[in-house]
């Protein structure tokens, strides 16, 4: 039940997202056909939960249905809704797309001999969230106190080389910090021996999704939104997807 309880929240955020990301394009000039892309992306997740592995043919036979659909429509406004295509396909890719990657590791649930509070697939899901958030956090913090080199003047004003190395060690210190304090003082909230995952693994795997979260930070229309919405604080679940 706890695992179903996720999936259907993941896909409400994912959901929200694409609705506000399709909102940003088309104020940039990129409309896109919202309906049918909402009812494509709302569908991924959930198939990809209860029919393992299908996600990516709902985003094929999403795209197929959206494409034929032109075909529904006068002459004159054929041209229009084919310009919309490239936008819609894009906000599927990058929000229920990518997401719906969490859902298979939902379901890693190897067998385990002991009896524990959450499934592994759940805590490692939790655990991705949780790094990733304070390789934001880091970043902030440290390049507020100590950020003095630009590092994309261009891009993100804001951002600074040592926040970025603050993330990067944050991320890593969280990463391996939470399988530690499971394995001395959890144990029972969930197996970690099932995927041997140490402190050490940990701490890898935190810096791999530090880097992750740097290059989502960079996509560059949400950060140059002409009309700023990171800053004016609309954006927030656009906000949190780009960094998970």
């Amino acid at each position: 039940m706890d695992e179903i309880g996720a999936m259907w929240i993941l896909n409400l955020c994912a959901t929200l997202t694409l609705f506000e990301i399709y909102t940003i394009l088309g104020r940039l000039g990129f409309a896109a056909n919202r309906l049918s892309g909402l009812l494509t992306g709302g569908c991924m997740i959930p198939i990809s939960y209860y029919f393992p592995e299908y996600g990516i043919d709902v985003l094929a036979v999403g795209a197929l249905f959206t494409s034929s659909a032109c075909v529904l429509f006068p002459q004159d406004q054929r041209g229009m809704y084919i310009k919309r295509l490239m936008p819609t396909f894009f906000g599927l890719l990058y929000v229920p797309f990518l997401l719906h990657y969490f859902i298979r590791i939902l379901e890693t649930d190897p067998e385990s001999t002991k009896t524990v509070s959450m499934s592994f697939g759940l805590f490692f899901c939790l655990w991705i969230v949780i790094v990733a958030k304070f390789s934001d956090m880091g970043a902030l913090l440290v390049g507020k106190a100590i950020g003095r080199t630009k590092m994309a003047p261009s891009i993100s004003p804001g951002k600074t080389i040592e926040g970025l190395l603050g993330g990067f060690l944050a991320s890593a210190g969280i990463g391996a910090l939470i399988p530690w304090l499971i394995s001395e003082y959890a144990g029972n909230l969930t197996d970690l021996s099932v995927c041997s995952f140490t402190p050490m693994e940990g701490g890898l795997w935190g810096l791999l999704i530090a880097l992750a979260a740097v290059i989502g930070e960079r996509i560059g229309f949400l950060k140059k939104s002409r009309d700023s919405y990171d800053e004016s604080g609309n954006l927030h679940f656009a906000s949190w997807i780009k960094r998970n």
